[in-house]
């Protein structure tokens, strides 16, 4: 025991000086170089986590929790931190920067989109890893140039978080990690009760065990036609595995903090199953965080006033891209075809969606809402809920408001295994352009079902889709809320440590403090009904958190809403007392 203490003090002192070059490093290169220094170092946070669980020392769950706050949605701290930099500074550098960033990662995504043109036959891939590139390149003079506004994260420490947990709170921070062959999960637990503050650690023997239980429990929950005992079996199986290991430390404690890893970032956590059969959301409140870091203090400005409304789009408008766009689209993809360069309907080509009269009605509703509280408001609708719309946003608005179709693709196995073989020989370590998650992942606008087969060809700007990528331009730092009303927006791919690659990490590194999304597909009416009671409490003075908590209890209750699948499928993500950033 002597010994392993020792050894884990060794690893402990190695991983804080990893932490700290971590913390230099990361600002000062390109997203593809972040991951590849995140993945480089994984083994490092493994073997740590691995002695640290097995010596289950009095300190063990201080241990966890500090290595969480190191390493836990590190690079979505950065690159978030150096968005917001760029957009508040004022500095000309910066600015220049931000703008070239964003043609790059436009150009990125429209070639992506578009596949091989006749310009590029013969090196479309060659094309599309030198985007990437410049890309990079640039993110990284972006973070150099920003890097005298930052904060460390370094310096953060478990004695802070102590002293700002509130009281009568519990954080339980989920680790997802490898010991040798097997993948495990850790949780660290803080406490703060009757002025004290305790720590512990619950291990899980099985991840893998874990992830099966999670997306079978998603499998039946977002069922219509499931049986109710199906669902509650299920749901107290996750709830036994899970959560049932945790009631000791947290006690009779009601407000906890919960970070998820892995799987665990889908997992709908409100709708666990007791054995009672109660569901968790009934006895405890549970505000999702990506990282411990968000209850720390931090200088920041919240936009105020403003709520902007999309809703019910007319996806089959023809006024959205102007003819003469549509015609030189259609030469240059008529003359891919003949060069045989590319099919018709692929990926996002192929994408079409029906209309949302749901949709439409919930925006008029909330709209009637924020008008009859006399909030400032800008509503679009049908052909004028377009995706210019939001890049043309001067000001971030206070809540932004979405209820449109969302999707997540994916990924083209197919694409992918072509754009490997192409980099193999060149010893490339950048991930292959077309598999991008966030241009997998999107919400759809007016004349998308007219301009998909044309994506790439015409403008991005107002294609009628946003993809995640585009997300990263919008100017929303110091957006409180944004709602994103439509199916499957909570889903992405998922990176152990980084959460999910998809729209609601995006709108999070673009600024935004929390995010509504979905789990699932979606009732239509179930949404507006959830939505509407929503934003009566949010108008008389809710926090968003607090407010979605009391009306999925209501929902429960009701006869017409109280499915499972239909008032747990939305999940708010963030903390509003912690969000921005204020240049010092």
């Amino acid at each position: 025991m002597g010994q392993g203490a020792q050894a884990a003090e060794f690893r402990e002192r190695g991983f804080a000086r990893r932490s700290e070059f971590l913390d230099r490093m990361l600002w000062v290169t390109g997203e593809n170089a972040r991951e590849g220094y995140i993945r480089l170092h994984r083994p490092e946070l493994d073997r740590f986590l691995s002695l640290v669980t097995r010596l289950n020392a009095e300190d063990s769950g201080l241990k966890v929790i500090n290595t969480s706050l190191q390493r836990k949605g590190l690079l979505l701290k950065i690159t978030s931190e150096i968005q917001q930099i760029a957009q508040l500074s004022n500095d000309p550098e910066l600015a220049e920067l931000g703008t070239a960033l964003a043609e790059a990662r436009k150009d990125l995504a429209s070639l992506t989109l578009s596949g091989p043109t006749a310009e590029t036959q013969g090196r479309h891939t060659q094309v599309l890893y030198e985007l990437e590139q410049q890309v990079n390149e640039l993110q990284g003079e972006l973070g150099r140039a920003s890097v005298r506004y930052k904060s460390s994260i370094a310096q953060i420490s478990v004695d802070q978080l102590a002293e700002v947990l509130e009281e009568e709170t519990v954080l339980v921070d989920f680790l997802a990690y490898a010991d040798g062959d097997q993948q495990k999960l850790v949780a660290g637990i803080l406490k703060k009760e009757g002025g004290e503050v305790s720590s512990s650690m619950i291990v899980y023997d099985s991840m893998q065990e874990i992830e099966e239980i999670v997306l079978e429990y998603r499998t039946y929950i977002q069922d219509e036609d499931a049986d109710e005992d199906e669902i509650l079996e299920m749901g107290q199986l996750a709830y036994e595995k899970i959560w049932l290991p945790l009631e000791e430390a947290i006690g009779e404690i009601e407000h906890v903090y919960l970070v998820p890893d892995g799987i665990l970032n889908i997992l709908p956590f409100n709708a666990l199953v007791d054995e009672e059969e109660g569901y968790l959301i009934q006895n405890l409140d549970l505000q999702i965080l990506t990282s411990g870091r968000d209850l720390l203090p931090n200088s920041y400005r919240l936009a105020e006033g403003n709520y902007v409304i999309l809703a019910g789009p007319d996806y089959d408008s023809e006024d959205v891209v102007s003819q003469e766009e549509i015609q030189q689209a259609q030469g240059r993809r008529s003359t891919a075809l003949q060069l045989g360069l590319r099919s018709g309907a692929s990926g996002l080509r192929g994408l079409n969606f029906n209309p949302l009269p749901g949709a439409e009605q919930e925006g008029r509703l909330i709209t009637d809402q924020v008008q009859q509280n006399e909030k400032s408001s800008e509503v679009y609708f049908k052909e004028n809920a377009q995706e210019q719309i939001l890049s043309n946003l001067t000001e971030p608005p206070e809540i932004l408001h979405m209820a449109t179709h969302g999707f997540f693709l994916k990924a083209d196995d197919t694409l992918r295994r072509r754009l490997l073989k192409s980099q193999r020989s060149a010893e490339q370590i950048v991930p292959p352009p077309g598999d991008n998650p966030l241009l997998r992942s999107g919400m759809a606008f007016a004349g998308i079902n007219t301009n998909a087969q044309f994506l790439g060809d015409i403008d991005t700007v107002n294609d009628g889709v946003l993809t995640a990528l585009e997300v990263l331009e919008l100017n929303l730092t110091g957006t409180k809320l944004v709602v994103l009303s439509a199916c499957e927006t909570g889903l992405g791919e998922i990176h152990e440590g980084e959460g999910v690659y998809g729209l609601r990490r995006s709108f999070q590194e673009a600024g935004v403090a929390e995010v509504i999304s979905s789990l699932w597909e979606v009732s239509d009416a179930g949404t507006q009904a959830l939505m509407t009671d929503l934003y009566d409490r949010i108008l008389a003075g809710a926090p968003a958190r607090q407010a979605l908590r009391a009306t999925q209890l209501a929902m429960m209750d009701s006869p017409e809403w109280g499915y499972p699948y239909i008032w747990s499928a939305f999940m708010i993500v963030g903390s509003y007392e912690s969000a921005g950033y204020a240049l010092q």
